[in-house]
């Protein structure tokens, strides 16, 4: 390539002409600029006039071959500013665990980089310093979160990184992270569970336990459920939609079919009431982390092991698969986004599985399929 100079500057340090597009800022400062599309000007600053040259050389081949890529704005925001904003914009209406994961992310190191600077090394880095102290899974949930807010980033706000630097498919993920858990009720469990929870001194937690049981409900949405939610009529309960249950495209309420077991239970419940106010919650169990903590007190009591509220959902899904045995009806049921979801769920007992064999073949003979 044919050198660019101009007489008129001269290189102090070695006496020699200036590449056309350097300028010599002072000791061991080089700046090199560059017009780009639309005519501005780009500019970086180098320790010699060699690198940039060099600079100015790979730029004008990368304009050349449409491949340049203007990453002043990744230069001028950092990590912390761009969680603060997906924060803001985008997990208003969230009350949920990925909320939780926030800190973990504007607390570590990673926060302080620029975003040209958040690489997959970085985001590696992070993932390292957190596997030091918490869970596989839990390390898998913000490194999961953070590639999200980059890809929302890059989607919606177009933030021009290259390729997300925290996807799975540029950092390895913790091994048997995404074990799914398979915890189900054996034997009286069920029993013992409903005896020690009609101890507690909130009245409504029996309930609420029996109802996550008979409708398969999220934690969350029973706990916000109000009375013109349900429509026994109609055999159906209304929830409002968030961006964790759905994606942002769909509107409106999400209507589930309401199971027989609940619509008896939540009846009872009604005429039990001395006011049930549309607007009034169904059930009165106080703040979520308190019912998480008589919940995991409550589970010691009854000698119940490993067990946790999510797990019922599990329970709910296996049971509620007896009745229906179409995996998309089950879905409109218990609210799970895709078949996907909803097999991480579904954890039948084996000796379930062979009845139901045992079963088929009584009915139609044994080879028949």
């Amino acid at each position: 390539m044919k050198d660019r100079i101009t007489s008129a500057k001269i290189d102090p340090a070695t006496g020699r002409a200036l590449p056309a597009g350097v300028e010599y800022r002072g000791k061991g400062q080089y700046r090199a600029r560059k017009r780009i599309a639309g005519g501005e000007r780009i500019h970086q600053t180098f320790s010699s006039a060699r690198l940039a040259r060099r600079w100015l050389d790979t730029t004008s081949a990368k304009l050349e071959l449409g491949q340049f890529q203007d990453t002043r704005p990744l230069e001028r925001q950092t990590v912390h500013e761009l969680v603060d904003r997906y924060v803001r914009e985008e997990m208003q209406a969230r009350d949920n665990d990925r909320k939780g994961h926030i800190p973990a992310i504007l607390q570590d190191e990673i926060a302080q980089l620029a975003l040209v600077d958040l690489t997959a090394t970085a985001v590696r880095g992070f993932r390292d310093r957190q596997a030091g102290k918490y869970s596989g899974a839990t390390v898998v949930k913000r490194l999961n979160l953070l590639a999200a807010i980059c890809q929302h980033a890059i989607a919606e706000w177009d933030v021009p990184f290259a390729k997300n630097p925290a996807a799975a498919t540029a950092v390895k993920r913790p091994a048997g992270a995404d074990k799914k858990r398979n915890r189900r009720l054996v034997g009286d469990e069920y029993k013992r569970l409903l005896e020690v929870m009609a101890k507690s001194p909130w009245p409504d937690d029996v309930a609420f336990v029996r109802f996550a049981i008979e409708q398969g409900t999220r934690r969350e949405e029973a706990l916000t459920l109000r009375w013109r939610d349900v429509d026994f009529d109609r055999h159906s309960l209304s929830f409002a939609r968030t961006k964790t249950m759905h994606r942002a495209a769909e509107r409106g309420p999400e209507i589930r079919p309401l199971t027989p077991g609940a619509a008896r239970l939540l009846r009872t419940l009604q005429a039990q009431r001395t006011s049930a106010r549309p607007g009034d919650l169904v059930f009165d169990i106080g703040s979520k982390d308190a019912f998480s903590v008589r919940f995991g007190r409550m589970t010691k009591k009854a000698g119940l092991r490993d067990l946790t509220f999510h797990d019922l959902r599990h329970e709910a899904t296996s049971r509620l698969a007896r009745i229906y045995t179409n995996p998309l009806e089950l879905r409109r049921v218990t609210g799970h986004k895709d078949i996907r979801s909803l097999d991480r769920y579904y954890q039948p007992h084996t000796e379930d599985l062979a009845a139901m064999a045992l079963a088929y073949e009584a009915i139609n003979g044994p080879g028949k399929k």
